[in-house]
């Protein structure tokens, strides 16, 4: 059975976030990673300080320009998932607004800082949305389509252009031993997926 891990930081598992544009799950993957647990009031939340925010790193370490990390950064604090707070010495730190379980699923800290340091934008989501699946069918094996998990991430399902970038996540997922995959010999088509397995925490190596 699937076991939270200590040290765990939420990630969006609905599509009204995976599949909107304006959502980065790199960039907030690295924010979840950067923050630090404060109690305030009995209230535990996460918080990153805003001169640790260098938009230069961060868009070397997700591949995308320093503008688009910028812009992308905004697009959270638009869509309410970061909140900018005022300490009292006139500091300024962002706080990582906590999610109901029923939309966010918790990923080992470990297990988030490899995706987000090797692999490409969509990869947390697509990880999320499998694990997802797998818990739900009580841990056993299952089949998806390539369109579920376009529609998921918000890519287009009328073009088979775009199934590559699902067929690289999952090969990487695979060597990684996060997921246990193959596609579906029942079918003649490979746009069939079966799931065999989803782990939580990296396998040793």
């Amino acid at each position: 059975m699937l076991k939270i891990q200590p040290n765990s930081r939420q990630v969006p598992k609905v599509q009204q976030y995976t599949a909107d544009k304006k959502y980065n799950d790199l960039l907030y993957g690295v924010l979840q990673e950067m923050s630090y647990v404060e109690v305030i009031n009995r209230v535990s939340n996460r918080y990153v300080d805003k001169r640790s925010i260098n938009f230069q790193r961060i868009a070397e370490k997700i591949g995308v320009t320093r503008q688009t990390a910028s812009s992308k950064f905004k697009n959270l604090l638009m869509m309410g998932l970061i909140t900018e707070c005022e300490l009292p010495n006139n500091q300024k730190r962002y706080r990582l607004e906590a999610l109901d379980a029923s939309v966010a699923s918790l990923v080992p800290v470990e297990t988030l800082r490899k995706l987000t340091n090797t692999l490409s934008q969509h990869c947390i989501s697509i990880y999320v949305y499998l694990m997802n699946r797998y818990i739900a069918c009580g841990e056993q094996s299952y089949i998806v389509t390539l369109n579920q998990m376009k529609t998921f991430i918000g890519v287009a399902t009328t073009t088979c252009s775009n199934n590559i970038v699902i067929s690289d996540i999952l090969e990487i997922l695979g060597r990684l031993g996060l997921v246990v995959w193959r596609y579906d010999q029942s079918k003649v088509d490979t746009t069939n997926i079966r799931i065999l397995q989803v782990r939580n925490a990296l396998p040793p190596l």
